[in-house]
């Protein structure tokens, strides 16, 4: 989209917005116009404007509605649109509740200079221009790359410009992946392979990449073709921790970052998680933190150090002996 364009009309409750039409910054792959984070009143509306750059709009909370070519896409908390360029694109919140949503406007570099190798801007670029339009539904992965890029702008610290590169190529780079429905967790047909370490990674790698949907050992472990009753003996003997237990440390070192990065209350990290209630993460942030989610909170806020997880039940090198 163009700045010129895109009119935003009065019902903003808050409104972070860096853009950069004149002079984009080049980041890697990526030429970066605009980045940035809206929240608005029921039935607030970005006007039809047609999209001059490639842009990916992250939904965090709230119901709206997207407008492609004139095409309406529901959307709510979690979702992922990308948009392509050369389409008209309108956005609406729903009548029912507050729409707030980041977003990143960006175009593939004609020199990519030092970047994730040759050809990858071609590549991505490649994907890019496949559909006018794509919507990939429960992607919260992708929510603290948005939330820590947009915080670097704000703080302005060592190395932010590295570290903004490093978020929007992984932004961009999420996104599309998200699109390859190919993609699939390893079966492993045999329970007892010859080696017990790939179970292990197998199990972790599972645990990091569906930290926001995961589900119950039982359905883990058969969606990577082991027994329930093997990976979890394996993976406590291997780690010294039961896979439960790892879960509840990778959610809370996730919430961490939510309640850090992501101004989202206490309820909505819980809810995010998946935890049943809030008493519930509260519990298990005591545990495994040391503190309550509301003391993180006012110690992060006032700058004080906030007590570091537990060391039991973080295998990040399984059978690993200190």
């Amino acid at each position: 989209m163009k700045k010129e364009e895109k009119e935003i009309r009065i019902g903003k409750h808050f409104h972070f917005d860096k853009n950069f039409w004149s002079c984009p910054i080049r980041l890697g792959v990526l030429d970066l116009y605009q980045i940035g984070e809206l929240c608005c009143e029921r039935g607030f509306k970005v006007d039809r404007h047609e999209q001059s750059v490639y842009e990916i709009t992250y939904v965090i909370s709230g119901n709206g509605f997207s407008y492609t070519d004139g095409e309406k896409i529901p959307l709510t908390k979690g979702d992922i649109l990308i948009n392509s360029v050369g389409h008209w694109h309108a956005m609406e919140a729903a009548e029912t509740d507050i729409f707030r949503y980041a977003y990143i406007g960006f175009l593939f570099s004609e020199e990519e200079g030092e970047g994730l190798g040759d050809g990858a801007a071609a590549g991505l670029k490649k994907r890019y221009d496949e559909k006018p339009w794509r919507l990939l539904k429960n992607q919260s992965d992708i929510f603290l790359p948005f939330m820590q890029c947009i915080d670097e702008f704000y703080t302005q610290t060592l190395y932010s410009r590295r570290m903004i590169r490093n978020y929007c190529e992984a932004i961009v780079i999420m996104a599309i992946r998200g699109t390859d429905s190919t993609q699939k967790v390893p079966s492993h047909t045999s329970q007892r392979p010859q080696s017990d370490r790939p179970a292990v990674y197998a199990a972790i790698r599972y645990v990091e990449e569906n930290i926001f949907t995961i589900g119950t050992i039982q359905k883990m472990a058969q969606d990577l073709g082991y027994s329930y009753t093997y990976l979890s003996h394996l993976f406590r003997a291997q780690t010294g921790t039961t896979l439960q237990n790892y879960i509840h440390l990778k959610k809370i070192e996730r919430s961490v970052q939510l309640l850090r990065y992501g101004g989202l209350s206490i309820t909505q990290v819980a809810a995010m998680l998946n935890y049943e209630s809030v008493q519930t993460f509260s519990k298990s942030f005591r545990t495994i933190m040391g503190i309550a989610p509301t003391q993180y909170i006012r110690m992060d806020s006032d700058g004080g150090q906030a007590a570091a997880p537990l060391p039991e039940g973080s295998p990040e090198q399984p059978g690993r002996k200190e």
